[in-house]
């Protein structure tokens, strides 16, 4: 096997151990359990070799065929795929400074207009026009069709004075085999016939050949004037606009979305074209909705529980390089869980760790809560036009074309309340195509940690209301203390002895241990006091 080299090498296919049928559609649960054992093994980076190249994009329609999967609406199982990939330019990734960023953007890019497209199934307004005009009488055609009339009659009187040279000079008339009338210029056509007038005006030659001649070479005459007329009228109409066609198409989708997740995501770089591709699966259907929906209302929402891991369990599993976007997983408790991963690099200055490693985690709670609701807009407009000019006479029309895309598309949410966010997992790991560091993070929340987070905030307010109805209870004790201490100041005062045997709280600071010094050496410093399970 090859050593595997950058122009090869692809991020595997992220699929999930638990995407089964069932966690979209209803169906028997026979041999879920072998099925979900698959959840125990771990992932493992598959080496692509340059000869097994496959684009990230051709990854994901291989496995949508390897598992039966349809792309677009499944009307049988009601869900719908979509595959979207997004592409950019990098020279290398191994040198690219904003690599780890941009191939997060653009993972992010590809999952919303993944998006876009389902919320554009649901409904699209939509408009459109096919537009053709031309010309309403072509006189360009006119012209050539006189054009080649002519030269039809030129060549024939060319004919005839190529004949009455053959008659007068043979040598000369040798020349002339195998030459075409396009490579015959008028230059040459004049030599010709100085050449034959030449010859006629030896005396012996027949006069009703004399007579041939002229009247062949005045048709000539006449006949090339006339073209040299029309071919100054097509030079001032050439590039006329013969034939127009414009196509134009609008659409406008906005809906709301729940519970749409990623099922397989690829990515891929071809050095040859330099070009970094990230290829994903987005999934929606009527249980992933209703799991979502169960979040935000705080309904209990579980399946059937599996063989399988926990959600941290899963994603330790899992290749990290690979996590990015959104994500959903169903515990071994029978809990889906809606999970957003970020990452970011972690090379560089203190400072510069710091701010990435936020952005990531602030990122990875924005892919986690749009992965349960978002807002979805996207208004996308093209056109094609296309125009046929004339040529030059006896030549080819030019047709040229131009095209424009817009497209603005966006996912929001807005003052929306989450519950039972919290992170699932955070790890610094090599990222294997640009050999970078990165940051990865994931977030994610559950029906269940919802309605355990409603628990805690609802425990939490009625412990802070007990603490300020307490508090306030004791700012009134202390308040009525106050005046008493206040009211003990004005009376009389009695005089009493003063004991001497009072205990002294002098310290003597020679007396005070003093801490060793130490050596300026790498040190790290663990607080972990001895604690009990029960105590929290």
């Amino acid at each position: 096997m090859n050593k595997i080299t950058s122009l090869a090498l692809s991020i595997h296919l992220l699929i999930s151990p638990v995407i089964f049928a069932e966690d979209f559609v209803p169906q028997e649960t026979s041999g879920l359990e072998t099925m979900s054992e698959l959840v125990e093994r771990p992932f493992v980076q598959q080496e692509i070799v340059e000869e097994n190249y496959v684009s990230a994009e051709d990854q994901i329609y291989a496995e949508l065929a390897r598992k039966g999967w349809i792309e677009g609406w499944d009307e049988k199982n009601k869900r719908l795929f979509v595959v979207q990939s997004e592409m950019f330019d990098s020279e290398d990734p191994n040198y690219d400074d904003n690599f780890i960023t941009k191939r997060s953007q653009f993972a992010m890019l590809a999952t919303l207009s993944a998006k876009a497209k389902m919320v554009e199934f649901m409904h699209t307004q939509m408009s459109a026009l096919d537009q053709i005009s031309a010309p309403g009488t072509d006189v360009h055609a006119e012209l050539n069709e006189q054009y080649t009339k002519l030269e039809r009659k030129i060549e024939a009187q060319q004919k005839a004075l190529e004949k009455m040279l053959i008659e007068v000079n043979a040598a000369e008339a040798d020349k002339l085999k195998g030459v075409t009338w396009n490579d015959r210029s008028y230059a040459y056509m004049n030599a010709l016939i100085k050449k034959i007038d030449a010859s006629y005006s030896v005396s012996n030659i027949d006069e009703k050949k004399i007579a041939k001649f002229a009247k062949a070479k005045k048709g000539y005459e006449e006949a090339n004037a006339q073209l040299l007329q029309i071919q100054e009228q097509a030079q001032a109409i050439k590039d006329e606009i013969k034939l127009e066609s414009f196509s134009a198409v609008e659409t406008l989708a906005k809906a709301p979305i729940l519970g749409a997740s990623v099922l397989l995501q690829s990515e891929s770089w071809n050095a040859e074209d330099k070009r970094y591709e990230v290829a994903t699966l987005m999934v929606w259907s009527p249980k992933l909705e209703r799991a979502a929906k169960a979040i935000i209302t705080g309904e209990a929402f579980t399946l059937k529980p599996k063989n399988g891991m926990s959600v941290q369990g899963w994603l330790q599993s899992q290749e990290a390089a690979t996590l990015i976007g959104p994500r959903q997983y169903i515990d071994k408790n029978g809990s889906r869980w809606f999970i957003g991963t970020y990452a970011m690099p972690v090379e560089g200055s203190s400072s510069m760790i710091k701010k990435n490693k936020s952005i990531a985690e602030m990122m990875a709670k924005k892919e986690t809560s749009m992965a349960l609701y978002a807002d979805i807009e996207t208004h996308k407009q093209a056109s094609i036009a296309m125009q046929t000019h004339s040529g030059d006479l006896n030549g080819k029309d030019q047709t040229k074309i131009a095209t424009s895309v817009a497209e603005t598309t966006r996912q929001s949410i807005e003052n929306r309340n989450v519950k039972g966010l919290s992170k699932l997992l955070s790890k610094t790991i090599t990222h294997p195509i640009s050999k970078q560091k990165i940051y990865v993070v994931a977030y994610g929340l559950s029906s269940s940690s919802a309605a355990d987070a409603l628990k805690m905030e609802v425990s939490s307010i009625n412990a802070a209301t007990k603490a300020i109805t307490t508090n306030k209870v004791n700012g009134a004790n202390k308040q009525a203390l106050d005046r008493k201490l206040e009211a003990a100041k004005l009376a009389p005062v009695v005089a009493a002895s003063i004991n001497q045997n009072e205990p002294s709280f002098d310290v003597d600071i020679k007396k005070v241990p003093k801490t060793a010094s130490s050596k300026n050496t790498n040190q790290t410093l663990l607080n972990a006091p001895s604690f009990d399970e029960d105590d929290f």
